[in-house]
């Protein structure tokens, strides 16, 4: 009721400790921004599969620094101020963060929403593939489309580019070639589609690159994502089959009741086009944007998997440094040298005459090597979901955005302007001294605390020379 019954004494105040964390406020005012501004655009897109315009109900940004795992930026869409949690929150606020309607702003989208990985999964399972008997020299069939089956798996347009190679396959993001990729696994290790134990190269390529299971941040409440192998489809279809051989016991011949009824007899097999979905990153496949990141991390630094880090150290209040918290390392992701450094090539190549060249045309690329892949992820009954991964030598640069359509046409232009903002591209030219971070590098040291309580950035390697 709010009445004081009465006094236990009192506790002289002291100043706390400090939590420095690697999150940079310049970039991270960046990022939301530019997340902001991505999804209010999408919003005022009409897209002509849907005939409306783009939902964009959610999305995240990730910038990581690709030689640590530190997390230098991170955003999540829909957000709230955490003012409302002061002095108490009503019933109708609360109600408004648990919200469907409020498209649910308690949820942390870069690392608890889970979301299907569309063609960013690719350069993933191109690792796997040039792995376990596939080589740089392959050349497959970029056809309009592949049957399997009764059903015809159609490539993105229907595009058609011939015999292509791995790097090719990866740069215009041909699904018909990995279709093939995935089919030829399915054919060689897999017919037996109630076999759970069969081997599957690219699942265990993928579970090699940390997905699957949480990255270990540093933080509460991350989600797992998942892996659509065998083993989780046959565990789901005993989980759901009753419920599902109810709705098939009812009348009706659309999607759902069609769907229950093979649910219902065969839902736990594992078939072909199993298989050529996982391979491009669709079907029950999640990830998070947080754990993609990461693999792609490991893609730049040549295979080193790292726990992400927001903290850095805890610092007293004068100024001692009682905990520095250092990267963790998860391990190596046993693939081959040649097989990361096969894809970090290809990569190379999707900004100058892939998916996402149109973006980044008049951008220094020779100055600034960006690699990147883009994915549109196909949902039933909603629009697709829009991604770019992207790095360097030094970042990660992730964005994704759901109903918001393709990867590069949505993505694209903020994901250039982060990267603007990180190395102070003006143009065609690099001003490193206008970069968002020092030197346009992530410090390695810790913030000056001043004697008076002011809190300083991190002394560069000039200023320490000059103290001295």
């Amino acid at each position: 009721m709010g009445r004081v019954l009465g006094d236990s004494g009192e506790v002289a105040g002291r100043a706390g400790d400090t939590l420095v964390t690697s999150i940079d406020s310049r970039v991270q005012g960046v990022v939301e921004q530019q997340l902001d501004q991505t999804i209010k655009t999408a919003r005022k897109t009409y897209d002509k599969v849907t005939h409306k315009n783009y939902v964009a109900d959610s999305g995240a940004v990730v910038v990581m620094d690709a030689k640590n795992g530190r997390v230098v930026a991170m955003a999540g869409a829909p957000t709230y101020s955490p003012k409302v949690w002061v002095g108490g929150i009503s019933s109708k606020q609360l109600g408004r963060l648990y919200s469907a309607k409020s498209d649910n702003p308690l949820l942390f989208r870069a690392t608890q929403g889970q979301f299907a990985p569309g063609s960013t999964w690719k350069p993933f399972m191109t690792t796997g593939a040039l792995n376990n008997g596939f080589s740089p020299s392959t050349r497959l069939d970029c056809s309009s489309n592949f049957q399997v089956g009764n059903r015809l798996f159609k490539n993105y347009e229907s595009e058609s580019y011939g015999m292509i190679g791995f790097d090719e396959a990866l740069q215009i993001s041909c699904d018909t070639f990995f279709y093939r990729v995935g089919f030829k696994f399915w054919q060689r290790y897999g017919s037996d589609v109630a076999d759970v134990k069969a081997k599957d190269p690219l699942v265990r390529t993928a579970k090699l690159f940390g997905f699957g299971k949480p990255t270990g941040v540093d933080l509460p409440g991350e989600a797992s994502g998942r892996i659509a192998d065998r083993v989780w489809k046959k565990a789901y279809w005993k989980a759901n089959k009753s419920y599902y051989c109810k709705i098939g016991k009812k009348p009706g011949n659309d999607f759902l009741h069609v769907f229950a009824r093979e649910f219902c007899v065969e839902g736990y097999a594992y078939r072909a086009g199993d298989a050529v979905n996982y391979v491009i990153g669709q079907g029950d496949t999640l990830v998070t944007p947080l754990q993609s990141a990461r693999a792609y991390a490991a893609l730049a630094n040549g295979g080193t998997l790292y726990e992400p880090r927001v903290a850095k150290a805890v610092v007293g209040p004068d100024g001692r440094t009682i905990r520095e918290i250092k990267p963790a390392v998860v391990g190596r992701v046993k693939v081959s040298r040649s097989s990361l450094k096969y894809v970090d090539q290809a990569l190379l190549g999707t900004a100058k005459t892939g998916t996402t060249a149109w973006k980044f045309m008049d951008f220094p690329l020779d100055k600034i090597k960006i690699r990147s892949k883009t994915g549109s992820a196909e949902v039933h009954g909603k629009q697709s979901t829009s991604w770019v991964a992207s790095y360097d030598k030094d970042y990660v640069v992730l964005m994704m955005v759901t109903q918001a359509g393709t990867g590069s046409g949505t993505s694209g232009p903020a994901v250039r302007k982060i990267w603007e903002a990180l190395y102070g591209v003006q143009g065609m030219k690099v001003h490193t001294r206008d970069a968002a971070l020092p030197g346009a590098k992530p410090p390695a040291g810790l913030p000056v605390f001043a004697r008076d309580g002011e809190i300083l950035p991190p002394m560069t390697r000039a200023e320490k020379k000059g103290n001295r």
